[in-house]
Formats: C-alpha cells, structure tokens, sequence
C-alpha cells in the first residue's frame, strides 16, 4: 500500500508539471500549425525531448498520420502502423480520449508500467501523444519515504528510552522487565513484548510500548522490504558529506555493480570528485556550487565515473540537498542510475539515424518506402521528389502505379507480384515514370521487400536514380557509331584496337570490307589477314607489325591487296602504342585506309606536275626575256628620249632668251609651253624609271629612325613651305622600323610633296606628319587641309596616270601614289586614304610591329 501510495503521488506530481508544459506547448503548436510550418512543428515536438523522462511524442492528424515525432522515421505514417511496446496501449487509450471528446489536457497513469501518458487536443482534429517514464522519479521518493521512516523509528526509540528511564525510578521492580523489553525492541528485536497487567501506569505505557513495538516492527519490515527492493534494483543511493572531495556517507550494495565495496566506500578516504571523469568534472563542480549557492535543491546531473577496475560508465545523478533553518546545507543525497546502456543505445540511434539521414537524403539517388498493399508511397526523400517533379505531399498521396506508363506498368507488377509471393527478395528495372507536367523521365529502380520476423511482408524499400541523360547518351552514342560507320564507308577508313593484356581484338564493319572479308566469319587469324595482302608486300607489312610490338616508333604502312581476290587496292595501316602503368601490357589502335583513290591522284599529279614544271621552265624563259626587253626599253627612255629633249630645252631656251624680242606675244607663249611640256616629260620619265627601277630592284631590310628621316624630307621642301606660307606639324612617336630606307623615304616625297601642293590654295596651308603603334602594327599618316576628294575614288588614285585634278590646276605626272603604292607594297605594308571634297586629305602606311 505504502509503495502504491508513492507511485500515486509521483503521477500527480508528474501530471501537474507535464500539464503545465504541454499547455505552454500546446498554445504554441496551435499557432504554427495553423499557419502551416511544418519544420517549425516537428522542431517544437523535437524540443519536448528535453522534458525529463519524456521518451515519446507524436502529433497525430485527424486522418490518423504521424505529422510530426521524436524519431524521424516515424513521420509520415499512420499511427497504427508504428512498431513499439507502446504504440497499441497509446492507440487504444487516444481512441477513448477522443471518443470522450474533451477539449482539455487529458493524462493517464499506467501504475504496473510506472508510464504517465497525455493527450493534448490540437487544432484541426490533431492530437500530441506524449508518454513520460516515472521509474526514476518513483525510485526517488521510495529512497525519501525511507529516510522519514527510519527518522521516525529513531525518534520513537528515543522516547521509549526516556520513558523506562522515568520507570525505572518510578516503579524500580515492575518497571525491570519493561526496560529489558524496551532494551530489546532498541536492540532491534521488535518482536519483544513487556507482558504486564493490570490497570495502572505501568500497565497502560506496557501496553503502549507493545502497540509501538508493533508499529515499530511493520515499519521495520516495510523498511526490510525497501531496502531490499532498493538493494536489488541497479538504482544505486548514496548519501555525501557537504565538504572538499565529497565524502560519502551512505550508500547502497547496488554500489557493488561497479567494482566498490561498501566498506571501501564509506571509509572516510574515499574521494568521490577524483572518481568524476576528468573531462566533466569542471562542468559537475561549478554546477554543484551553483546548486548550493542558488539552488535548486533538486537537480539532475549526467556525468562520467570510473569504475574500480579503470573503465567509465554514465550516471544520471538525481541529487537532493537537506538545508537547515538558516540554509546551509547540511546532508547532500542522491539516487544514480547507470546509463550507460542507454547512452551507447542513444549514440547509436543518433549515428544510425545520422547515417540513414546521410544516406536518405543523398543529392544524387531518390529513395522511397512503398507500401505493399496501396502501393502508395510511404516515405519519399527529396531527390525522388525533384526526379518526379512533384512535392513531398502531392508524392505521398499517389501510388506509383499511376505515374507508370505501359508497357513498362506490366512489367514492373509481374516483378512486384514475385516479390509477394516470394519467388525473389528483390528486383531492378529500367522503367519511365511520367512527371507532373506530363514529361516522362527514365530511371534505373531497385526495388527490395523488407519483411517482418514471422515473414509477412512489410513495405518495399526502393531506390530511383535518373538514367535520362545515360539514356540520352546511349541514343546519341548509338547514332553517333552508325553516322561514324558511314562516315567509315564513305572515306574508306576502317578501324581496329588489340589489347595485349587480355589478347581481345576488335574490327569496325569497313576494316572487314577493306580487305574483302566477311563480318559474319568473325575476326581473321594472321594468316588469313596476309593472304588477303599483295605477296610482294607481306613482308613488309609482317614487318610494320614487328615493330609495332617491340615498341618501335613506325607511324604508317602502305600495302596493296592480293590481285587474287579481286581489283588491287591501295591499303595505308596506321597505329598507336599505348602504355599502361604498373608494368602491365600495352593496347594497341589503328586505322586501314583505302587509298586507292589517293595513289591514282598521286599518279596522275606527278604527270601533270612534270607538265607544269616545263610549263614553268618555258614561262621563266619568257619572263626573262621580257625583262631583258624590259630593261632596254628602260635604257631607251634613258638615254635615247632624254637626249632629243635635252636638245629641244636648249634650242627652246636659246630661242626664247636670243629672239624673246622678235617674237610676238603668241610666239612667247608657245615657247613657253613648249618649255612646260618639256619639264613635265623630263619628270614623266624621270617618274617612270624609278617605278620601273623600284618594281625590279631587291629592297633592303635596315633599322630606320623615322622621326630622322622625316625631318630630312622635310628639308627637301624648306622651299615649297616658305613659298606657300604652310605650317609642318609633327606627331610622331618615338620609333624605329625595319625596312627600305629608300622606298619610305620615296613614298614619304610624294605624300609630303602632293600634301603641300595640294593645300597650298588654303587660307592657312597645314601639313601634319605623324607615326603611331597600335594593334601590332605601325602606322605613319600624312594629312592636309588641301581640296580634299571623293572617297568613290579612293581606289583609282593609287593607279599609274591617274588624276583626279586637271594638270592646269595642279602639276603631276600621275605616277607619285602608284610609287607610294608599289613602294609600301614591296616592303609589306599597306596604304590608304580618307578624304572628303574641300576638307583635306590623310594618308596612312601601316607596317606590321
């Protein structure tokens, strides 16, 4: 009854505190679950964990799923279906909570397994199940209640004693035999009795004593019957000194389960704190002083001891502190619990849960649990979701036969069907599944029963990668081998590799046709191989093969096909060595190429090449004399033009200086236009020697300071500019070029010279010179304010003879940009122009840097 009365007001202590944690959270689940954050939730059901003894928790939805639990395995299910020693005693007791529908905080307590159970309404018809273990808490207050029992004995033995002792002076002769029987019961014999009679005082303290003894020897034995409960149970109770290390004052034989005697224990030297593991201790004592400063005088501890024979268990250490008037504590108690089972089955639970989370959760394979009678799934992670295109809660209200296409539905159920009647453990496919937005994706799944101890069938574990780009691939690949072996009949290429370490061959379809074999006869031996080659280049090719296995480095082979098996044909064999590491043997590639086409080009090029040479030979002949004509036609126009119009300047010149006088004003004129013209044939050959001279002459290759030879340009014009009043201006770069001196110092006179004649009828005649590197070349520019020209044009100007201005306006041969133009030419260059009527001209040479 005692013990009863204990386990009674444990579950109403419990069921007030686990009340006023479960109102708190229910107010808060009410508001996340009606806004819908379902992480939020299942955190707020993760967090009662902390509640001491709360070992289960679930959030039930009307429909009777598991929307939230401590275990994460547990959410999505139906409740019904959850495995537990205590799941169908929760499910029976939720159904008669709702069937009472109660909208407060229900809890019932379960005495014979020392569980409180509670049932807190949630919004939407959900319901939190929540089961806490009050084995501890019980073991507490059984160690308690037996402390106030033995104080009790100790009191009434106290004042039995006072009371004989009044007796023995009082009544010395009837008072003898009540103190022996009070001696005994104070010995211990509570079975003693005083026997005396009679209606005085005596008899009446007689009696008392008897009724105390009596009380004393039930109390005695219910506290028996608690120590040896306590003695037998793993609970270990032990009781410390308030004072450095510890020192334990009382403790259990339960003490014995770690290796201790109790005599060891409690003789006065046994430090408790140095058995502490080193790593908590800190932690334990700066917890303890708060406790004792501060309280609470109740408190829980986990922490590491040390074993007698050196190895450490985990303690739960329930602790109480005994305080006198003035708070100082003065007894410390504790009740500890091995745990260390518990810890280990609790690290591996959280390893075990971390690896299957690890593993279910993996980016790269979408995993599923199925249901073997729905057929819907069960659970779904979220790379399956994303493979399948639909979220977690539209997946767990399909099955996946509706997202199966024929023909592969049929198939996947004659597999699934086998799995159920037994006929095999596990099957794989490759099937479609058809997305949410109608899409069809192509997988590779493993589907695998688990099945329970008695060998019903429990669910299907599956797994489904996403094969659509192998599939993909796979197609590519198949057309891209069939586009090859065309390309192979096309070109005539066939292929071939040999892998020396397995001694396995292969041969592409135009290897076979290359050399008149039959695909379907399968590889030849060597010997066939040669027999299909000319005889005059077996042992050449016998010999190609040779080196090719001895490593030696010989890149090809051409070889002709034996006449007996049809029209010769020119083969070329190629192949590659290649090495492996470790030692191991080499593989070996190549290609048979058909060149017949090639060898009958060759034969026909090398005639047609004979021709040409001679073709060239008679051409180099006719070029050579046409330079010979060249070159005396240049002679010509050297000496035999220049000397008759020498004579024509000196006669003309006489003429006008002896008889300028007799002559009439048409006559003055004549002579000077014969004068005029000429100057401009003199300049006209002189022109037309240096194009002739500068179209055969080698050019040189110097290093040329360009802003030197501008500046000695330049000079040459000091005339023109001050006649004409035009202003040079330079902007020119510090810069050397490797070139023809001659030729840049011909094409800068003739862009200078047309630049100054060009805008000598501006009102303030400029000339600007400038030279620039960018973009990997160098370029020189010479620009005017001049008339300028039409950029349609721009093409013609740099031809021999063309003019674009009349003679009368503006002197010139109409050969000075053609030289610029051969000159910038023959040294590698390139020249243009940009212009505009009446707004000038630029003229640009560029030179690679």
């Amino acid at each position: 009854m005692h013990i009863r009365g204990v386990t009674e007001r444990v579950a109403k202590q419990e069921s007030r505190i686990l009340r006023e944690r479960l109102s708190v959270e229910q107010t808060r689940l009410d508001v996340q679950t009606g806004a819908g954050n379902a992480l939020l939730v299942r955190r707020l059901i993760g967090g009662l964990a902390l509640h001491s003894g709360l070992d289960h928790a679930y959030l039930i939805t009307a429909q009777g799923r598991v929307e939230a639990s401590l275990s994460r395995l547990d959410i999505g299910r139906n409740f019904d279906e959850l495995q537990g020693p205590w799941t169908a005693t929760l499910g029976r007791l939720l159904q008669q909570v709702q069937a009472q529908g109660s909208p407060q905080i229900t809890t019932v307590s379960i005495p014979n397994a020392s569980r409180l159970v509670a049932f807190t309404p949630i919004q939407d018809g959900r319901w939190l199940v929540t089961s806490v273990n009050m084995s501890v808490p019980v073991a507490e207050q059984m160690a308690l209640a037996g402390r106030e029992v033995l104080r009790g004995s100790l009191m009434a033995l106290a004042v039995a004693a006072l009371l004989a002792g009044m007796l023995q002076w009082l009544w010395f002769h009837r008072a003898r035999h009540l103190s022996q029987t009070l001696d005994a019961i104070g010995r211990g014999r509570t079975g003693a009795r005083s026997r005396l009679e009679g209606r005085d005082e005596l008899a009446e303290i007689g009696a008392e004593v008897n009724r105390m003894a009596e009380r004393l020897e039930v109390d005695q034995a219910e506290i028996r019957h608690l120590h040896a409960v306590v003695n037998r149970s793993p609970v270990v109770v032990i009781e410390w000194r308030n004072a450095p290390g510890w020192p334990v004052v009382y403790v259990n034989d339960a003490v014995s389960q770690w290796g201790y005697a109790k005599a060891d224990v409690l003789n006065g030297h046994w430090d408790y704190s140095q058995r502490i593991h080193p790593d908590d201790i800190e932690r334990v004592r700066a917890e303890v002083a708060g406790y004792l400063a501060h309280g609470p005088d109740e408190y829980g501890q986990e922490y590491r001891l040390r074993c007698a024979d050196g190895r450490w268990v985990w303690v739960d250490d329930r602790t109480t502190l005994t305080r006198d008037p003035s708070g100082t504590v003065v007894g410390i108690s504790g009740i500890l619990v091995d745990i260390t089972a518990q810890k280990e089955a609790q690290q591996a639970v959280l390893d075990q849960t971390e690896l299957l989370r690890m593993f279910y959760e993996m980016p790269f394979i979408g995993m599923a649990i199925a249901s073997p009678g729905s057929r819907r799934w069960l659970q779904v992670n979220d790379r399956l979701c994303e493979i399948l295109g639909y979220s977690r809660e539209q997946l767990l209200q399909k099955t996946w036969m509706e997202m199966t296409p024929e023909p592969d539905l049929q198939a996947d159920l004659d597999l699934f069907q086998s799995v159920v009647e037994g006929r095999r453990t596990s099957y794989q496919m490759v099937k479609r599944f058809v997305r949410q937005d109608g899409t069809r994706v192509d997988t590779d799944m493993h589907a695998r029963a688990v099945r329970h101890a008695d060998g019903s069938l429990r669910h299907f574990l599956i797994t489904v990668q996403d094969i659509s780009e192998r599939v993909q691939a796979e197609t590519v690949l198949r057309e891209h081998k069939e586009l090859l072996e065309q390309a192979e009949a096309m070109a005539g290429l066939g292929s071939w590799s040999f892998d020396a370490e397995g001694q396995r061959s292969w041969w592409s379809e135009q290897m076979f046709r290359n050399v008149g074999l039959d695909p379907a006869t399968g590889l030849p031996s060597l010997d066939v191989y040669l027999e299909r080659l000319h005889p005059d280049d077996r042992a050449r090719v016998r010999d190609f093969m040779q080196a090719m296995a001895q490593g030696r480095d010989v890149a090809a082979a051409d070889f002709r096909t034996c006449p007996d098996h049809g029209p010769v044909r020119w083969l070329r064999g190629t192949v590659e060595r290649h090495t492996r590491p470790g030692g191991r043997p080499p593989y070996y590639t190549g290609t048979l190429l058909d060149i017949t086409p090639v060898k009958t080009a060759e034969e026909a090029l090398r005639h047609t090449n004979d021709a040409l040479e001679r073709r060239v030979a008679e051409r180099t002949l006719q070029l050579s004399e046409a330079n010979k004509e060249l070159e005396a036609f240049s002679y010509t126009v050297s000496h035999d033009l220049r000397a008759p119009l020498r004579g024509i300047d000196g006669y003309s010149q006489l003429l006008q200086e002896a008889y300028g006088d007799h002559l009439d004003e048409d006559g003055r004129m004549f002579v000077q236009r014969i004068r005029r013209g000429v100057d401009q044939m003199r300049q006209l050959i002189a022109d037309l020697l240096a194009y002739s001279r500068l179209e055969r002459r080698t050019m040189g290759h110097e290093t040329v300071e360009l802003e030197q030879l501008v500046e000695r340009v330049l000079e040459g014009f000091s005339a023109d500019t001050e006649r004409c009043g035009t202003a040079v201006d330079l902007h020119i770069e510090p810069m050397t070029l490797e070139l023809d001196r001659d030729g840049l110092s011909l094409a800068l006179r003739n862009l200078i010279g047309n630049a100054i004649k060009f805008s000598s009828a501006a009102e303030r005649p400029l000339v600007q010179v400038g030279a620039r590197s960018e973009d990997g070349r160098k370029t020189l520019w010479v620009r005017d304010n001049g008339v300028g020209f039409d950029m349609r044009y721009h093409d013609r100007i740099f031809g021999i003879f063309q003019r674009l201005h009349r003679a009368e306006d503006y002197s010139g041969t109409g050969v000075g940009l053609a030289l610029v133009s051969k000159a910038v030419q023959r040294m590698g260059g390139r020249v243009w122009a940009e212009s505009a009527p009446g707004a000038g001209a630029t003229f640009y040479m560029a030179f690679p840097a």
